[in-house]
């Protein structure tokens, strides 16, 4: 896959490649692409088969350079890109696949994170806030059997992320994917607050040989 790319837009993470790994695309699948970036995981869905995909971000940059590279990747036929938050841009429409790739990381750690350019919002106070959000809209947008994919981990507040998936879709929620990751650099470098920020319940790692790991967690929840 050949992506362009731009500083000011989210790029394709860790993340983005664990999510691409666990999510089953059906053929002829209606998906729908929820903090599309680049188009990383759109392109994924229309290369794997799906018949029509449309891609969501809230920053303008990100929808164009997503129509960009799908054109590139030879799948512009079937993604759409849209600039909009989260729903509101699909009406009434409902989606046999869901992903979710949107900020979920507390908003300290995000502002001292390479991920985020200071114009992506982030997951707010507890690195929640979207995907609880898009969690509870889901399921107006899935068709009977549907599946939502969505990212959390252990740089924000998981369990409430899950008790809203679960919340939403009762025991039809299940781990797909874990992966421990280790600190980058810019994490070490800001210990004191990762520390103080354990402290106060927002964010957890772990600390094996050394080296201090936080969890990213891949979930599916269907209906």
């Amino acid at each position: 896959m050949e992506l362009e790319t731009s500083e000011d837009v989210f790029q394709p993470t860790l993340t983005s490649r664990v999510l691409a790994r666990a999510v089953t695309i059906p053929r002829e699948a209606q998906v729908l692409d929820l903090g599309c970036g680049v188009g990383v995981l759109a392109i994924m869905a229309a290369l794997k088969g799906a018949a029509h995909v449309d891609a969501v971000d809230v920053m303008p940059q990100a929808c164009a350079l997503t129509a960009a590279n799908a054109r590139r990747n030879g799948v512009s036929d079937r993604v759409d890109a849209s600039h909009g938050d989260l729903f509101e841009m699909v009406g009434s429409r409902r989606y046999d696949v869901i992903i979710s790739d949107v900020s979920g990381v507390v908003d300290e750690v995000a502002r001292f994170s390479p991920w985020y350019p200071e114009s992506i919002p982030t997951g707010g106070h507890d690195g929640a806030d979207h995907i609880v959000r898009l969690i509870h809209g889901a399921a107006d947008h899935l068709r009977p059997g549907g599946t939502l994919y969505f990212a959390t981990g252990s740089i924000s507040n998981v369990q409430r992320t899950l008790d809203a998936a679960r919340s939403t879709f009762g025991n039809r929620v299940a781990l797909v994917e874990q992966v421990e990751v280790p600190f980058c650099q810019e994490f070490n470098d800001n210990m004191a607050a990762m520390t103080r920020l354990r402290d106060e319940g927002l964010v957890d790692f772990t600390v094996r040989r050394s080296r201090h790991l936080w969890t990213l967690q891949i979930y599916r929840a269907w209906l």
